[in-house]
């Protein structure tokens, strides 16, 4: 079970379609890394066919609500699957990402010391980036005005909010501004998906936030 679970009304959103590709896409990472959320995707899904049958007969009665979520409770947690192996390199990405790398993908630096592939998902204003981090390095020191979904998948970081490991997910801080560390031992691969921008807070952010505003870094 992931020590840091994606918000329920997020899961929720997702299990009816709801949330925009980039979300999605966190949440379908975070699903299928993590048994207590896959079983939470299950749980609502079914609950939403339930009651669509229900408004189909008339309106569902309580009795028939609490067989249905007791039949629920019964369901049991799928054991984690196995990566996709997509190329050497990325044996790391599970299903759900694997149509979203391109062929050609590529780690390009980035200023600040972190690498970072590009997701580009068609009809969608998210950045969704993949980022990687070597051990002890960070991402600049920034806040958020928008909101921010990142999902673990290789290794794992800290920042003021907690320590992060594989299949955890982090909404971003908001206002608060935070500096994630990557851990020690392998690499910190993390799927980030922005809404808006970031703003740098370091002493040379204010040079550089023009850039990030124009989507130049």
């Amino acid at each position: 079970m992931s020590r840091h679970p994606a918000p329920d009304e997020l899961l929720l959103d997702y299990a009816a379609g709801a949330l925009a590709q980039g979300p999605a896409l966190a949440v379908a990472l975070h699903v299928a890394l993590d048994p207590a959320a896959r079983r939470a995707i299950e749980r609502l899904e079914a609950l939403g066919g339930a009651l669509m049958e229900g408004e189909r007969e008339s309106a569902l009665e309580e009795s028939a609500l609490e067989r249905t979520l007791a039949r629920l409770d019964a369901i049991a947690v799928e054991p984690r699957p196995a990566p996709r192996a997509l190329r050497p390199g990325f044996e790391w990405a599970p299903p759900p990402l694997a149509r979203h790398i391109a062929a050609d993908a590529r780690w390009r630096n980035v200023l600040g010391g972190f690498e970072e592939i590009r997701l580009r998902l068609p009809g969608d204003s998210h950045r969704v980036s993949l980022l990687r981090l070597k051990p002890g390095r960070g991402l600049p020191m920034h806040r958020h005005v928008g909101a921010e979904y990142t999902v673990v998948l290789q290794g794992g970081y800290t920042d003021s909010t907690g320590n992060y490991g594989v299949g955890d997910f982090a909404v971003g801080p908001g206002p608060e501004q935070h500096e994630p560390i990557a851990d020690p031992g392998p690499p910190c691969i993390a799927l980030i998906v922005i809404e808006r921008p970031i703003v740098l807070t370091g002493p040379i952010g204010r040079w550089l936030n023009p850039l990030v505003r124009r989507d130049l870094i």
